[in-house]
């Protein structure tokens, strides 16, 4: 398969309610992201990290019928298996005409790093989510976090790990790769080194960790970015924000839907996590309105590098 071949598009417009994704989109000016010249992906998905099982494959199928067709899982996760029957699920009732109409993130934990480890670890995701063709395929980490002081060991897991994904594109098992957790170092090391580039980095993004300098390094080099952690996991210093919640107080809507929109707006896909479907459908309403510059700059000011989730620039 050559390096430029596409996802392609999604059907997003059928079957869904007046909350759906395609009405949302519909009546805003937001368009789909692009990721390269290609990779075309709805701007806002569904998180299910930490979720068991049975909890995954509840919230994944009220994610659907909600209008969300971008869901992000893992290797590690117990979510991964409850996608993949989510989604057959929903093609059963009707609320997708097929399994293509949704897009799957999902990823090769740090254990299963290396060439082997990890062809064998994207065949079991296949398996897990009942397809015969991943979607997207990150790289969770840029190493073991136990490998701190193994710097050199920790290059060749990445090399390695990344002519194994370059394998699974060309051979049709995966459409498209890219990484997750990448620091600068790690991403100019990836882009020095690989026969096909990232498509996707996908990191900690939110309005107190913006990343500024790391979202420019992907602009430069056509990845598209996806934010984990979009809320800081419902941080009260986020979302209790004085600043935000006077924002959110003048548009209607709820601190969360302006932190969202704000990713949105700087070009990011968020993924935030919903712990029921009135989150659910709380945050895909992120796509209904827009931030004015004001606003939009007032959010930049509560920057301050604030971490929610582990920093994978100590891994080496």
């Amino acid at each position: 398969m050559p390096a430029s071949s596409p996802i392609g598009r999604r059907e997003v417009g059928a079957r869904l309610g007046p909350l759906g994704l395609a009405s949302l989109l519909s009546s805003h000016t937001l368009p789909p992201a692009r990721a390269g010249a290609d990779l075309v992906l709805p701007p806002i998905g569904l998180g299910t990290c930490c979720d068991d099982a049975p909890t995954a494959l509840h919230l994944v199928s009220l994610g659907l019928q909600a209008g969300y067709r971008l869901i992000d899982t893992a290797g590690h996760y117990d979510s991964e298996p409850a996608v993949g029957a989510a989604i057959d699920k929903a093609v059963e009732h009707g609320i997708l005409r097929d399994k293509g109409e949704v897009t799957v993130c999902t990823k090769i934990w740090f254990t299963e790093m290396g060439y082997d480890k990890t062809i064998a670890a994207a065949r079991r995701s296949l398996e897990n989510l009942r397809s015969d063709q991943i979607d997207l395929l990150l790289v969770h980490f840029p190493g073991s976090p136990d490998s701190v002081q193994d710097p050199k060991r920790n290059r060749e897991l990445r090399a390695s790990t990344w002519r194994a994904l370059e394998t699974l594109r060309d051979d049709g098992l995966v459409r498209s790769i890219g990484v997750s957790n990448w620091s600068r170092r790690h991403l100019r090391e990836t882009l020095a080194t690989c026969r096909i580039h990232p498509s996707v980095m996908q990191t900690e993004v939110h309005p107190r960790h913006q990343q500024e300098e790391l979202r420019e390094d992907c602009r430069a080099a056509g990845i598209k970015v996806m934010a984990h952690c979009p809320l800081a996991h419902g941080s009260p210093l986020l979302l209790g924000d004085p600043t935000l919640m006077r924002i959110a107080n003048n548009y209607g809507k709820s601190p969360a839907q302006i932190a969202l929109r704000w990713s949105l707006q700087k070009g990011v896909i968020p993924l935030p996590h919903g712990s029921s479907k009135t989150r659910i459908t709380e945050n895909l309403g992120a796509l209904s309105f827009e931030l004015s510059a004001s606003s939009m700059a007032s959010i930049d000011g509560l920057e301050v590098g604030d971490r929610a989730a582990f920093n994978p620039s100590l891994i080496a």
